[in-house]
């Protein structure tokens, strides 16, 4: 295990990335952008003046509706796939979650060529046939898009509490004569209550920080959100940082409210734990029509989810004018060339290229030990480490850039690639840090003790033993987490300038002066790299797989030997 003055470093550098931005966030909220002192100017024009308040309100309905929504899907997924036993179980597990690996304002983008007011693809459609009209720019839809694309979230929060059911207190209540509505509302609800709030809160932070999908869907319609309001504050002039602290503030405080109902749900809760099975059992009995119908359900989702916004995206890029009506002569690959000619556009794709790489190896070098400290040595220090490093979990992203605009403003890391950098550092360690937790939770210490008694040193010990039985988890992290990475625009929009944007930011440019043809050619090419990076990594694991399965076995019939 590490030595006390490296695990000391690996806590600084882990608050250096979760801690200081939220320090200095809380500075620029009182920091007077006039003189340079002491002000609550702002935080009283942001509480008590009631300048806000139409955002504040409009945040919270709007997160809570999309946390609602959200954790819906998600649970409904959740259960399908626990207890009705579709076909193809397996892999529906991993095409559930496929669209975690797409950008929602991405998502977004593709549905507003198909639900766009009259001229969408499926409004067109539906036109012909008689039938009503769908309105993406609508409060509605707004929160149909959100909730599709963080349902994820909340599958994969709820998945293993619902997997885990112990299910002889549902037949116990059966047996007694209770109907199946009394028994989810009496036995299922309760035992899920804490994975089902945890859904909630978590679906609404990603609601509540993201300010891409409303400022374009609902803004135009005269909504206003706190997160949009921190944006506008940074990037149009004249620039207000210590406003958008302010709102920050705000934010905060509401994400850490929910933080607080959530511990005191989970402690209200703990009377109704039961354990269940070890291993979620897989449910026998299934009525053969209940089992397709929930393959339906899914198979919907990942249309809605992928399929149909992808397809959308792909018209959008190769018709040089979208009206909602073509034909294959229209199309065109002017909007690729355009924005390929761009030199605004390559100098992004090389930045976010660069970013990915950079931000996946330092996380990945950093949560390992993280997680590391956490399950092996369980000390004061590693404790620390690993609470620190969860911080981003209830902070919203959004956050995070303001913070650390505050925190670089008058260093030579402002307004390069370094400062976007540190931001995905910021985002993304708490994602690997669970993954490498996972994942050391399952290797048992026998073989390291073994190492360890033979004379190995600590790196012997994590390059020979770990790091073989790790790689799964290295080709997830680096899958997921590059994807995370790759996609993310909250924070990155309020830090970036000319010379260290990114692809989703300048995508979210197009769409935000109204060029969604040439926002579309942008994301169908996010798209395309992505993919790429997805099958160079699946490449790298086939020729990886046999030298992945043998040395474990080596290792492990070498003990058996000796």
């Amino acid at each position: 295990m590490a030595t006390v003055p490296l695990r000391v470093i690996l806590l600084c550098l882990v608050f250096g990335f979760a801690g200081v931005p939220i320090l200095f966030l809380l500075y620029g909220s009182v920091h007077a952008e006039t003189d340079g002192g002491f002000t609550l100017a702002y935080l009283e024009r942001v509480f008590l003046s009631g300048v806000y308040k139409n955002a504040l309100i409009n945040t919270l309905t709007l997160a809570t509706a999309v946390g609602f929504t959200a954790s819906a899907i998600g649970i409904t997924l959740a259960w399908i796939i626990a207890r009705w036993n579709p076909p193809g179980r397996v892999w529906l597990e991993v095409v559930v979650m496929t669209p975690i690996f797409m950008s929602p304002f991405i998502g977004a983008i593709g549905w507003i060529t198909l639900g766009q007011p009259r001229v969408g693809v499926l409004n067109v459609i539906f036109a012909h046939l008689g039938l009503g009209q769908i309105d993406v720019f609508s409060y509605f839809g707004a929160v149909l898009i959100m909730a599709t694309y963080f349902s994820p979230y909340a599958y994969a929060l709820v998945r293993h509490s619902i997997g885990r059911l112990n299910p002889e207190m549902e037949e116990a209540a059966a047996v007694a004569g209770a109907g199946r509505f009394t028994i989810m509302r009496k036995v299922t609800i309760p035992l899920l209550w804490p994975s089902i709030i945890s859904a909630m809160i978590f679906t609404f932070i990603l609601a509540a920080e993201m300010f891409s999908i409303p400022g374009i869907l609902l803004v135009p319609r005269g909504y206003d959100f706190l997160s949009y309001s921190i944006y506008i504050s940074t990037v149009r002039w004249p620039l207000d940082h210590s406003e958008a602290a302010a709102i920050g503030v705000l934010l905060l405080l509401i994400t850490l409210l929910g933080i607080a109902l959530y511990s005191w749900v989970v402690r209200i809760q703990e009377r109704f734990i039961a354990l269940g099975p070890k291993a979620p059992r897989v449910p026998e009995g299934i009525p053969g029509w209940l089992r397709y119908l929930g393959l339906a359900i899914i198979c919907t989702y990942l249309l809605a989810t992928v399929i149909l916004p992808i397809a959308g995206i792909v018209l959008r890029a190769l018709l040089p004018f979208f009206s909602g009506r073509f034909s294959v002569s229209d199309f065109s690959l002017n909007n690729l060339r355009a924005v390929l000619g761009d030199q605004l556009v390559l100098r992004a794709l090389k930045n976010s290229v660069i970013v990915t790489v950079c931000s996946i190896s330092i996380l990945i070098v950093i949560a390992f030990f993280v997680a590391l400290g956490k399950v092996r040595r369980r000390d004061l220090l590693s404790s620390a480490t690993a609470l620190m490093a969860a911080v981003p979990i209830a902070v919203p992203g959004v956050l995070f850039g303001v913070g650390l605009l505050w925190t670089y403003i008058r260093t030579p890391i402002y307004a390069t690639i370094g400062i976007i950098i540190m931001v995905m550092l910021a985002r993304f360690l708490p994602l690997l840090v669970r993954l490498f937790e996972t994942a050391l939770i399952q290797i048992g210490r026998e073989l390291e003790e073994a190492a360890a008694v033979s004379g190995a040193s600590e790196l012997v010990i994590t390059w020979k033993i770990r790091l073989p039985l790790l790689l799964g988890t290295l080709r997830s992290a680096i899958a997921v987490g590059g994807a995370q990475v790759f996609n993310e625009l909250t924070a990155s929009a309020l830090l970036f300038t000319a010379a260290s944007s990114t692809l989703p930011v300048v995508v979210f440019n197009y769409m935000f002066d109204g060029d969604y043809s040439r926002a579309a050619a942008l994301a169908l090419i996010q798209i395309s790299v992505l993919v790429t990076g997805f099958a160079l990594i699946s490449l790298l694991s086939v020729r990886r797989r046999k030298s992945v399965i043998i040395e474990p076995t080596l290792v492990l019939e070498a003990k058996g030997a000796n």
